[in-house]
């Protein structure tokens, strides 16, 4: 070891000042990890219900168009009852009404 002492006080110096550097990148970067980590779970939570809220109104809109079918079909029946009734009580006064053939 014939190095002078300036030059080994000068290379520990540096090397404190290196390691102390890339502790300081070490850190900053497990923050900005734990940072992204933060705003995912914020954005995981708008996003969840965004989709719940776009499903539950897709369900509902899938819900109202069988409701309407439902309706249509009992309607019809309603309908069909009706003029069978009709038709009875026109049969029953001895008069009848046209139908039409398909």
């Amino acid at each position: 070891m014939n190095e002078p002492l300036n030059v080994m006080r000068r290379v520990k110096e540096e090397q404190v000042l290196t390691n102390r550097i890339i502790a300081i990148k070490e850190t900053s970067h497990a923050m900005r990890a734990c940072e992204w980590a933060n705003s995912k779970m914020r954005t995981d939570v708008t996003q969840k219900m965004l989709q719940e809220t776009k499903q539950i109104a897709a369900e509902l809109e899938m819900e109202n168009k069988m409701i309407t079918i439902v309706r249509k079909q009992r309607m019809k029946d309603f309908l069909a009852a009706e003029a069978e009734v009709f038709e009875q009580q026109l049969n029953a006064m001895g008069k009848a009404f046209c139908k039409h053939r398909q």
